[in-house]
Parts: structure tokens; sequence; C-alpha cells
């Protein structure tokens, strides 16, 4: 078995080794060759960071490694692990972030974090074994919205110019590493940014992707919470969805009136949660 980077490996075959791992998987889902496209770009995943674990050549394993910076700090994020069945138990995933430590230590990375299903059991032993944490859990809503009422008092429109200091001082907690500024930055051209006005006082955001029928982000002033802002903004989202299901993820779950608002107000389930883990380098 090589362990080796995933830079000279093709789309098409990890899309393949990325389907068959995931077809047994305590969530089963399959990605087509676009939608992978897009979960590379969306996630900012580099194939030279990647890694990947070959048999002969053919892949048996991989994990897709994204990378950032913020606050002075270089961030490394596994965006997707999988092992074939036929080559699980050998130990793949620790031999493949044993191949990529050094190169962590080299540039510097000062945190790994990932996310995991609960309920993976043998997942969490895995990545608690290699020295992670558990820091939250984290909620994904899906699901098809709740028509409303439009409220005449509350105007939503585009947002064609912002601040991100301003959104930023509408946030209870911190978004996880899909929903960062950082990695939307690379895809706001495909959002739509939507303001909600009440009485001329810029209330609350959202920013929704109408390709992949997710939002990335909303939230409100603190001082114009349950007055109507967030159903307003997913009123219009539900609009442009054209009755389909849209989706909600990683949503902190000590935020407990932002679940309890898209369940109860909005409509949306909570179909599976996840575990964000976490650990820093020395």
């Amino acid at each position: 078995m090589e362990i080796r980077s995933l830079e000279n490996t093709s789309t098409e075959e990890l899309l393949s080794v990325f389907n068959t791992s995931f077809s047994d998987y305590i969530v089963p889902f399959h990605l087509s060759l676009e939608q992978l496209e897009l979960k590379i770009t969306a996630d900012k995943i580099d194939t030279k960071l990647s890694v990947g674990a070959f048999e002969s050549e053919k892949l048996a394993g991989f994990i897709l490694f994204a990378e950032k910076e913020k606050n002075g700090k270089r961030i490394v994020y596994n965006a997707g692990t999988g092992v074939i069945q036929e080559y699980r138990g050998q130990g793949l995933v620790r031999k493949m972030y044993d191949y990529r430590f050094p190169l962590f230590k080299e540039r510097k990375t000062d945190v790994q974090i990932l996310e995991v299903i609960e309920g993976n059991n043998p997942a969490i032993r895995a990545y608690e074994n290699l020295g992670f944490k558990i820091i939250r859990k984290l909620l994904c809503f899906n699901g098809i919205v709740d028509s409303k009422e439009k409220d005449s008092e509350i105007v939503i429109k585009d947002l064609e110019t912002f601040q991100w200091e301003v959104l930023w001082s509408f946030w209870d907690v911190e978004p996880s590493w899909q929903s960062s500024i950082p990695v939307l930055e690379g895809v706001l051209k495909d959002c739509r940014i939507l303001g909600a006005y009440k009485e001329g006082q810029f209330a609350g955001y959202a920013i929704y992707n109408p390709a992949v029928r997710k939002v990335y982000q909303i939230a409100v002033d603190k001082n114009y919470r349950n007055r109507g802002i967030g159903t307003q903004l997913f009123r219009v989202i539900g609009q442009m969805a054209n009755g389909q299901a849209i989706s909600a993820n990683n949503v902190d779950d000590t935020s407990e009136n932002t679940s309890a608002f898209l369940g109860k107000t909005i409509g949306l389930k909570n179909w599976v949660s996840q575990f964000e883990m976490k650990k820093e380098l020395e």
C-alpha cells in the first residue's frame, strides 16, 4: 500500500472511490461528478494537500484536506475521509494522517478540524486516537420551507455590497468550516445575499446558494429578533427554491433558539447531527 498526494488522481477516479466508500456509511450518500467538483471548489479542497492510499495504483482510500488562515492561525480541515470496505481495518486513516503530519508541521499548521456523524463510533474513536477532541455538536436541517404571509413592514432585497464586520456583529456562534468567511468568499458569486430591513434599518441577512439550495448563513440583529425578520428571509428563500427542499447545515446545538426556529417556525427537519472535532498542533 502506497500513501501519496491526490494531485495526479483524476476527479473521476476519486468520485468512484468516494461513492463506493460511502455506499454503506451510517448515512449513505452518492455524488455526481458535478457535485464532487462543486464540493472541491466550495470546501477549498487542495488535491496536493489531500492524500490517498493506493494498492497496485488503484485508489483504496482518501482524505480530502483544505486549508485556510484565520486570526493568524493556519487551519487544516478534513473535508472527507473514505476507505473502500475491503481495505478497512488496516489502519489506513492513521497511515494517511501520519504521512501528512510532517508537512503540516513544516507549514506551521496550528489547528486541524473535522466533522464526524454522531453515532459513527468507530470513526470517533479513530480520530480520538489521533488526538482529536469533540468540541461541539452541529445539527443539519433540511426540508421544504413552510409558506408564510408577507410582512409588508419587512423589506427583503439583494445586498450588492456589504461589510463582513456588520454581518459578523449579528452572530451568536462561530460558523463551521463550510460557512466560514474565508471559505464563503470563494462561492459568493454563486449565492444570493439577502438583506432584511425593518423601518429602513438593516436588521438581518441570509446567504443562500440557489444551485445547491443551501443556506450558508442567516443571522438577525440582536435588537430585531422575534420580530419576523428570519421568517421573512426564509419566505423569500422558499420562493427561490420553488417548492423544493433546502438545507441549512451545521447549526451549533448551543443555539437553541436557532434550532427551534428552523424546526418549528420554518418547518425543517434535523435529519442528522455531527460532532466537530479539533486537534491543536504544537
